[in-house]
């Protein structure tokens, strides 16, 4: 997400990563042909990403979702309507179905991951597409000249980051429960969410194999911090880990340049991003309408969080009665029990989990409770979703039932094709719908 100057207001922006596949519903390496299209129109901010088969939209933030919305939904159509005269389509889910080896690209940054990584095991992030969502830090608290956080007496800011960080990562198993879109991964069922699986790994995900296994604290759910201190501390901590690994690899400390800010070296599902938001980027990518909803969902208790100075406190309230709202209090799980329990139930269960169906409907209500009231046709979509238990990972996992997949089957590739183009097609008419939730409200 590209700004041009420092944030004065809490505004809200998206990134989107797609697949790009052909008109057969196979992945295609044509990312560059779409840039090479794109890059002349300075209206729209379209990137590259790790692969060559996946591109990246971003919005330009603005203060009012409906707003950000329809400024990517104009950058949506017209990247699909770019993909089409290259005979390709976008694909928005979390992971490419069917089974694939993509082209990973060789800048420099990316041979720095490739190298610490592996080969093999830097692949996976070719094949994991996400939604990242952004909201502006607390006022006072980011020095945008030097990318860092700032030093502060005054302690309610503090304490809203604080509150803010902690909120989304308590958050982290809620949304993406209702963003799932990932079942399939190289073409074997692997959970609701594959991609969290596949990405993050670790023995909290029980799975050794995953990106970031080896590297939790660089990719996993981070821990709550009790200060804005402690943020900085661990930012500064990792800063420094991930220096010493590109020593131990023989590679010259000048690399380091490539990062610009020290917020640059960690990729965690929560984190302060060097362009002075708190970022949350570990939700599947999938449908616009759901996009807007998550992003309303975020912003309205996030603003009351940082306006209002509710405090965020762990506790087994938090497990009976996760999100209870008590005076200025919000009640969350303690950690512990969000990494170990709560984070493995939504990733594998999702829905099916009446815990984390508890779960997610509280964080409904939470976030409903906290927006107007014309907002909440936004989030109406999620109602749905909880009403029939059923996420897009669950529409799939339907899907592919009917045309013959069986637990503990690999789904064929012409199966996988079919899937993909169903959701590629789907794309138009959900920015049709989505128009039509929010275009009383710009």
């Amino acid at each position: 997400m590209a700004l041009k100057k420092p944030l004065k207001k809490s505004l809200i922006g998206f990134e989107l990563e797609l697949f790009t596949i052909n008109k057969e519903g196979f992945i295609v390496d044509a990312a560059d042909k779409i840039l090479k299209k794109t890059k002349s129109d300075k209206n729209f901010n379209i990137k590259k990403e790790c692969a060559t088969n996946m591109i990246e939209v971003a919005s330009y933030p603005n203060e009012m979702v409906p707003n950000t919305m329809d400024h990517l939904l104009t950058e949506l159509e017209y990247l699909v309507s770019i993909a089409e005269k290259e005979n390709a389509l976008l694909c928005p889910l979390g992971t490419y179905p069917g089974n694939f080896n993509p082209s990973m690209r060789n800048d420099r940054a990316y041979q720095i991951k490739e190298s610490v990584f592996g080969k093999n095991r830097w692949k996976i992030a070719g094949r994991c597409v996400g939604l990242h969502c952004h909201y502006t830090l607390p006022r006072g608290i980011f020095d945008a000249q030097l990318r860092v956080l700032k030093m502060l007496i005054r302690s309610k800011i503090k304490d809203s980051l604080v509150n803010s960080y902690n909120l989304l990562i308590a958050a982290d198993p809620a949304l993406t429960c209702f963003m799932q879109s990932s079942p399939f991964y190289q073409g074997r069922y692997i959970a609701k969410d594959s991609r969290v699986i596949m990405y993050r790994g670790g023995e909290h995900l029980s799975n050794k194999s995953g990106l970031y296994a080896n590297l939790e604290e660089f990719g996993g759910l981070p821990p709550y911090k009790l200060t804005s201190l402690d943020i900085m501390d661990v930012i500064s901590t990792r800063y420094e880990q991930w220096k010493s690994y590109i020593k131990s690899l023989g590679l010259n400390i000048k690399v380091l340049s490539l990062y610009g800010s020290i917020l640059d070296t960690t990729w965690n599902p929560v984190k302060v991003n060097p362009i002075g938001t708190l970022e949350q980027s570990g939700m599947d990518m999938n449908h616009p309408t759901y996009v807007a909803g998550i992003g309303v969902m975020i912003k309205f208790i996030l603003k009351r969080l940082q306006e209002e100075f509710y405090a965020v406190v762990p506790s087994e309230i938090g497990i009976k009665e996760p999100f209870k709202v008590e005076g200025d209090t919000i009640y969350i799980p303690p950690y512990p029990f969000v990494r170990n329990e709560l984070q493995k139930l939504s990733a594998y269960k999702g829905f099916e989990s009446d815990f984390i169906y508890d779960y997610c409907k509280r964080f409904l209500r939470l976030a409903e409770s906290c927006m107007p009231k014309d907002r909440i046709r936004l989030i109406k979509p999620f109602k749905e979703m909880l009403n029939n238990r059923k996420t897009v990972s669950d529409e799939i996992l339907d899907y592919a039932r009917k045309k013959g997949f069986k637990k503990g089957d690999r789904i064929s590739n012409n199966l996988a094709g079919n899937i993909a183009l169903l959701h590629s097609r789907r794309i138009l008419d959900e920015i049709i719908h989505t128009r039509k939730l929010i275009e009383d409200l710009i």
